[in-house]
């Protein structure tokens, strides 16, 4: 059994003795008499570092014995001094000890329970059983980061099995053994495995991002720390690329942008009514004897206006009736039929004419490559 050196969460650096080393298929196997990595579990990835000078790409657990994968062998019996990347664990720690930190309130507030979590590389998430809005969780967010401001000291415990009994704590399971109780004075109590800041200051800030309802409940993704502030950062490059492009003041950022969506809408408005002119005028201009198929060519119009041509069009024969719009690699077409089965025959007309598409067998639409002589010769 391997001696777990992580309840200190801030130790980053220890000496310890190699009692195996095994070959695997891509990394060596190797088992410590004690060890400060945290191997993966709770929703957390494993650390990384060295042992020995040796690179350490993963933790894990078998049966209580921790392994340490590794890109090279190890001596049995070497002495060898083990140093966890710092950086990878402090920014899992801080938004781990953040995720305690805002479920702390969420729970006093709603009594909900943390029913999921998953530390991933870019963000947190934290499934909740009940229903909370993107308002509330912000409130939640206020408290968490005015507890970061108060520094307060978060703990390790194992208590016995009497007193386990008598305390209040969060939990995803039933009947543990040797439960280890992560406390955040006055904050929350809660069971977990993995290693913990020694107090809210140090986690810097923990941020909300969104929220969505899942699976009757709420799945949370937030960001803590170092992490947190990295999005902010990013998130205000893309502020202020908005702003130069805009020209406006952060202020006034959204004004502007509602001001272009309005005129965009209104050109839009003007698009459409002149595609329907068009299209209008091309109806008026068609001309069939009611029998065989017949097509149409047009350049510029989107797919509402070629659909009101087809469906003016079909009326006109008790064959096909084609619309061609001019593309940079051929055209986009819509055909519609009253009497032909143009599900089943699609695959007829885009082998003959370079095309792909699909539809009902009242009307298919797609796109084609042949040339206009290519088209009216296939629809004479």
């Amino acid at each position: 059994m391997t001696q777990k050196l992580f309840d200190d969460g801030e130790l980053f650096e220890f000496e310890a003795t190699v009692l195996t080393c095994e070959q695997g298929k891509k990394c060596c196997e190797v088992t410590l008499d004690k060890t400060a990595f945290f191997p993966e579990g709770g929703g957390q990835s494993g650390d990384v570092g060295t042992l020995g000078g040796v690179k350490v790409l993963d933790t894990q657990e078998k049966g209580g014995v921790v392994i340490h994968k590794t890109d090279k062998p190890l001596e049995v019996g070497a002495k060898v001094t083990g140093i966890i990347d710092k950086a990878v664990r402090l920014r899992r720690m801080q938004n781990h000890s953040g995720e305690h930190l805002i479920m702390g309130f969420i729970h006093k507030r709603f009594g909900y329970e943390n029913v999921g979590f998953h530390l991933g590389k870019d963000e947190v998430t934290l499934d909740l059983n009940g229903v909370i809005s993107y308002d509330e969780l912000l409130e939640c967010e206020r408290e968490a980061n005015e507890a970061i401001a108060k520094d307060a000291p978060i703990t390790i415990s194992y208590p016995d099995d009497e007193t386990l009994a008598t305390l209040h704590y969060r939990s995803k399971l039933e009947n543990m053994e040797n439960v280890r109780i992560v406390t955040i004075e006055g904050i929350d109590v809660c069971a977990c495995c993995a290693p913990h800041l020694s107090s809210t200051g140090k986690i810097g800030v923990v941020k909300v991002l969104t929220a969505e309802s899942y699976k009757g409940g709420t799945r949370v993704h937030i960001l803590c720390g170092l992490d947190a502030v990295e999005e902010y950062e990013k998130k205000q490059s893309y502020v202020k690329e908005i702003q130069k492009l805009l020209s406006a003041k952060p202020e006034k950022i959204a004004d502007a942008v509602k001001r272009l969506l309005d005129e965009n809408n209104d050109l839009k408005k003007k698009l459409t009514d002149i595609a329907n002119a068009q299209a209008d005028s091309i109806i008026a201009s068609l001309k069939n004897d009611g029998r065989g198929n017949f097509c149409t060519f047009t350049d510029g119009l989107d797919a509402n206006a070629m659909r009101r041509i087809a469906n003016e069009g079909v009326k006109l024969t008790d064959g096909m009736f084609g619309v061609f719009n001019k593309t940079a690699g051929g055209y986009s077409y819509i055909i519609a039929s009253e009497k032909v089965a143009l599900r089943a025959k699609s695959k007829e007309i885009n082998a003959a004419l370079g095309g792909k598409g699909g539809g009902s067998d009242a009307m298919i639409q797609g796109s084609v490559t042949a040339d206009e002589e290519t088209i009216r010769n296939y629809f004479k």
